[in-house]
């Protein structure tokens, strides 16, 4: 069982519990009082373990409201575990054809009469065109219904749960079959858009104004995202859109809107980056240990990411924990007293 707190990436807890029952969660979730938002995976126990700290949290009006959001992670991986199949049996289907298609090729090289062959190759390119044309719509479809698991429509707009949801409708309509079951239950799930409506309680909060606020997020798509305009004039708006000169107050009330679309977490894909690292110890051993997995939630902690945002900067340092060192050995190698002794000096809570 792993918990990492999405913004800093930092595991804060990574337990070899005996199960994943809610009772279970239930104990791990405890001691986070001020849990606002919780991204997990489709599996029963937290569910239930969610859920009713949220319902307990209902009867308390002090106490803060807790939401509980579906890992777009699992769904995007799950789908593409069902398309793959799909495109290796249209390959197939195609080479089958090309195959065909180069003995009729080679019996008119020859000077053999090759109608036969040629009435036979048929069936063979008519079904490879057909599973082509059946992967191409199911791809098309999961992207558009993967489009609507984004904080924003195509065109730059603040995306929401009405309009998501009209679109994973309209993409359900393809995704038909068996096979995408497991992905239309993800999508049809209530709680993988629960992070479209608390993006809006907190847009709501930053920026009551709703024609500054919708400026602004179109302005952060235009910087974050870099569209490629599709024709002359839209580069020049969405040009003067990036790059105008904001006043004080305009300047102010970005820096707000952009900290909520920078802080709306969709996916606990942070979850996968340890496990990948639980995996390889356990690809070499039976047994992971209790000590064994703390000493690999310090390694994670501790080891400074190599690209990206938090490029140069260790889990804890952006978590903004002070230590003495951030280094993994020289932290191991501490007196546990003394540690313990700055950390209680330093701010650190527990």
């Amino acid at each position: 069982m792993v918990g990492i707190e999405p913004a800093s990436m930092t595991a804060v807890f990574c337990q070899d519990a005996k199960d994943r029952s809610a009772e279970t969660w239930k104990d791990q979730l405890e001691p986070f009082s001020c849990l606002e938002f919780a991204v997990s995976d489709a599996a029963k126990g937290i569910g239930a373990a969610v859920a009713w700290r949220a319902k307990a949290r209902e009867i308390d009006p002090s106490a803060l409201a807790l939401t509980h959001g579906l890992d777009v992670f699992h769904t995007a991986m799950e789908a593409k575990r069902v398309l793959a199949p799909h495109w290796r049996r249209a390959e197939a289907a195609w080479e089958l054809a090309e195959v065909a298609a180069a003995e009729v090729a080679a019996a008119k090289q020859q000077g053999i009469d090759a109608r036969g062959a040629a009435v036979a190759a048929r069936a063979p390119w008519a079904g490879a065109i057909e599973r082509f044309e059946q992967a191409e719509r199911l791809e098309l479809a999961w992207d558009r219904a993967h489009a609507a698991l984004d904080l924003f429509t195509p065109d730059g707009r603040l995306n929401d749960r009405d309009r998501a949801t009209a679109e994973i409708t309209e993409a359900l309509r393809d995704l038909t079959g068996p096979d995408w079951s497991k992905v239309r239950n993800f999508l049809n799930d209530p709680r993988s858009l629960a992070f479209l409506d608390r993006m809006h309680d907190r847009l709501e909060t930053a920026e009551p104004r709703p024609d500054w606020r919708e400026a602004l997020a179109w302005r952060w798509w235009l910087c974050h995202r870099r569209p490629k305009p599709s024709d002359a004039l839209t580069k020049l708006v969405r040009a003067v859109g990036r790059e105008v000169t904001l006043s004080e107050p305009e300047q102010a009330a970005y820096a707000r809107v952009a900290a909520v679309l920078e802080d709306t977490f969709r996916a606990s894909s942070a979850v996968e980056c340890m496990n990948s690292v639980l995996r390889m110890h356990q690809s070499r051993h039976r047994r992971m240990t209790q000590p064994m997995l703390d000493l690999k939630r310090l390694y994670w902690n501790t080891r400074p990411f190599r690209s990206g945002p938090r490029k140069d900067v260790c889990p804890y340092q952006r978590l903004g924990l002070k230590l003495p060192t951030y280094d993994f050995w020289e932290l191991l190698q501490s007196d546990p007293k003394q540690l313990t002794q700055q950390l209680s000096t330093t701010g650190n809570t527990e």
